[in-house]
């Protein structure tokens, strides 16, 4: 009787247990298949991505809200579920795949960095790039010895090492190339792949671009890179006096790299690489270790992925979706980066960058590119004013010169009438050319403000303005002490000598802000001073044009920057900024480079006023 109710005992607990085993297994599956599903929509929803319109401010929005609620809840779903995932009887989940999920929503947010211009979601990707490193997510894809698992994972150098160019780790950056090139190696050796060569290409390009970067910046006696602000310093923005008219405001920005020879990576040359920090504020250090997405209350943290243990199920994350701030609230203008765009396209990007133009707002157009001159031919028409050359565009088939002359020059090219018709609106473009000095006379027709800066077209043989190192006027433009820096030779000084003349520069630019507000400017000029970036552009254009006349090798008018409408002549020879720039020669000790006239005239006068008293 014992023996018989033991047995019906151990009946029910088998019974028991494998109930629970196949309600364990039921809910097991329903996981499997939620991820599989989730991973699923991710990935179409990623893929769709490439079909957005490049343009225009509305219809992608949806869209990227859409893509970043689905990879939340993929995410949160793994962590919750990680070890039913992970195991063999289940699904099977490998590291490489939550890597690959992790660089998913990396290019995802630099992907919204590159439509909203804002620097949190830059900070967001590398954020999970530099996770997906220190996991070590990728670490056994040459295990598996499949070549497209390898290409994912030398994608996702590429992509965090421009990441970290914008952030301006160039620390990370080189420790990233060392590895990305063991890499490569490795790559080559196992698969011998037919893309070996595009990847070397990959690597010459990195090089040569952090290599530009090195000759730009001088280093401490120790041999460390001196620090340099890349991007606006609010503190450091000085505020126009009002007027009483509305404030303008840089709302678009066309960034431009035609030149066919400068270096670049990843389409970003290295003009387009130093203005489009320029147009980016720099932003808050967070006051926590987890990062704020602009528009949303709660923060955005990436727990698991920076969590310790790797098998923690308990620490969640709660990536938000972000959300876009109007083109009013927007804290940095929005930017377009073009990378040898045909004239069609650039067309385009104009065309709808001026639709989205708001009241009171304004255009930036930066053109860095080969010149175009005037094509001699009989055809009048052809060579009206405004259509006798400008900067070229590319061409997607090679010129057709069937008929004897060569009218690609006109056709490939962006002439200064192109842009009439986008002067209905507060327009300023900047010029970065060997044949800048088209736009010299640009025609005003709307009575809008409009703005001309144009780079000298040639430099001394002393002063190289070679492709290796970007243009000279742009980097002026960008970080005044760079290019200070560049035209006087300077490769090493002291930290302490280079942070004083970092406060001499800043004096410097508030001397001119004080010049620009006294003197006699047009009144639709005066407006673009209204917007910080703008601002800071017309203000480092005036230093550069002062260092330059200053500097012993700059003689020639051709090798000096211009405007249009012109600036006063004041404003370059002022005695108060001479003198300041007298100073900071003085304290990069190069004071033999540089001769100012109109302080040698004010000394000799002084001089000569002293001899008279002392009789």
């Amino acid at each position: 009787m014992e023996e018989a109710t033991s047995e019906k005992d151990n009946k029910t607990i088998t019974d028991s247990a494998v109930a629970v085993n196949e309600v364990n297994e039921v809910n097991d599956q329903r996981i499997v298949e939620e991820f599989q599903y989730l991973l699923e929509k991710s990935q179409q929803l990623f893929a769709g991505l490439r079909d957005l319109p490049p343009t225009g401010g509305r219809q992608w929005q949806p869209y990227f809200q859409r893509t970043f609620e689905v990879y939340t809840k993929l995410w949160k779903f793994q962590q919750q579920n990680r070890f039913v995932l992970e195991n063999k009887n289940n699904y099977g989940l490998k590291r490489w795949e939550v890597g690959e999920i992790a660089s998913k929503i990396g290019q995802l947010y630099y992907h919204y960095y590159l439509r909203t211009s804002e620097t949190n979601y830059l900070h967001e990707s590398y954020i999970f790039y530099e996770a997906i490193r220190e996991r070590s997510y990728f670490k056994d894809v040459l295990d598996v010895k499949n070549p497209a698992l390898m290409i994912k994972k030398l994608r996702y150098y590429a992509r965090f090492i421009v990441v970290c160019l914008l952030l301006n780790k160039r620390d990370i950056v080189q420790r990233l190339l060392d590895e990305l090139n063991s890499l490569v190696d490795d790559y080559i050796r196992m698969f011998k792949p037919v893309d070996s060569a595009e990847w070397s290409q990959v690597l010459t390009e990195i090089d040569a671009f952090l290599e530009a970067e090195k000759k730009l910046t001088p280093r401490s006696p120790e041999g460390q890179f001196l620090p340099i602000a890349r991007r606006l310093q609010i503190e450091r923005s000085p505020r126009l006096e009002k007027d009483g008219s509305p404030r303008l405001k840089l709302q678009e920005a066309i960034l431009v790299g035609n030149y066919q020879n400068q270096t670049k990576f990843s389409e970003l040359t290295l003009d387009m690489y130093h203005i489009l920090q320029s147009l980016e504020r720099e932003p808050a250090p967070p006051k926590s270790t987890q990062p704020k997405t602009p528009g949303v209350e709660n923060s955005v943290g990436n727990e698991r992925v920076l969590g310790k243990d790797d098998a923690s199920t308990d620490e969640q994350s709660n990536m938000n979706t972000p959300v876009d701030k109007s083109a009013s609230r927007r804290i940095n203008p929005h930017k377009y980066l073009l990378h040898r765009p045909t004239f069609s396209q650039l067309m385009v990007y104009i065309s709808t960058a001026f639709k989205e133009i708001n009241e009171n707002s304004a255009l930036l157009l930066y053109l860095s590119a080969d010149g175009t001159k005037r094509v001699n031919t009989n055809s009048e028409h052809n060579l009206s004013n405004g259509y006798m050359g400008g900067v070229a565009t590319s061409s997607r088939k090679p010129a057709d010169k069937a008929d004897g002359s060569d009218n690609s020059g006109l056709i490939n090219c962006l002439h200064p009438n192109d842009l009439v018709p986008f002067t209905r609106k507060p327009l300023c473009i900047i010029v970065d050319s060997n044949n800048s000095t088209a736009f010299a006379n640009f025609p005003k027709v709307f009575n809008q403000p409009f703005l001309c800066l144009m780079s000298p077209v040639e430099y001394p043989p002393s002063i190289p303005d070679t492709p290796r190192i970007g243009s000279l006027f742009t980097l002026f433009l960008h970080a005044p002490l760079l290019g200070f820096s560049f035209i006087s030779n300077i490769e090493s000084i002291d930290s302490e000598n280079w942070k004083r003349c970092e406060e001499l520069i800043a004096e410097a630019e508030a001397i001119i802000i004080d010049l620009l507000n006294l003197s006699n400017l047009d009144k639709s000029l005066k407006r673009f001073l209204q917007d910080d970036f703008l601002r800071q552009f017309l203000v480092r254009f005036v230093l550069c044009s002062a260092l330059l006349k200053g500097h012993n090798s700059f003689q020639d008018e051709k090798h000096f920057p211009s405007s249009c409408p012109p600036l006063p002549y004041t404003l370059f020879d002022s005695p108060d900024l001479l003198a300041k720039l007298s100073q900071i020669t003085g304290e990069a000790q190069v004071e033999s480079l540089y001769s100012f006239p109109t302080l040698v005239v004010e000394v000799n006068e002084n001089e000569e006023n002293l001899s008279a008293d002392g009789q």
